[in-house]
This record gives structure tokens, sequence and C-alpha cells, in this order.
């Protein structure tokens, strides 16, 4: 009933916040990345290290 659609909403706008975040950081990196491009590409460079790490480090986990 209407107790399954608030649970289903409110898992919705928890994952549009985390979602949202993300969106944010990166909308600041694009508007600093005109300014400093050398700069950014090297945090994004950074960034892509770190994310794959941690994926990995994710599904790892999960198998074991």
């Amino acid at each position: 009933g209407l107790s399954y659609f608030a649970m289903a909403f409110e898992k919705i706008l928890e994952f549009l916040s985390i979602l949202f975040v993300p969106v944010l950081t990166v909308q600041q990196i694009v508007a600093y990345g005109v300014n400093h491009p050398a700069r950014v590409i090297t945090v994004l460079a950074a960034l892509m290290i770190v994310l794959v790490v941690l994926g990995a480090h994710m599904i790892t986990k999960k198998k074991n």
C-alpha cells in the first residue's frame, strides 16, 4: 500500500542525494578546470585511480 510507496520514495531520494553530490563536485571541477586545465586533469586522473581501486576493493570484498 502507501507505506511501501513511501519507502520506495525515500530510497529514490536517498539515491538522488548520493548522485547529487558527485554532480555538484564535477560542476565545481569543470568550472575550475576552465581556468586551470592542467591541474584538473591531474586531479581527475587521481580520482579515477582512487575510484578504480575502491571499486575493485568493493567487488573483491563482495565475493568473499
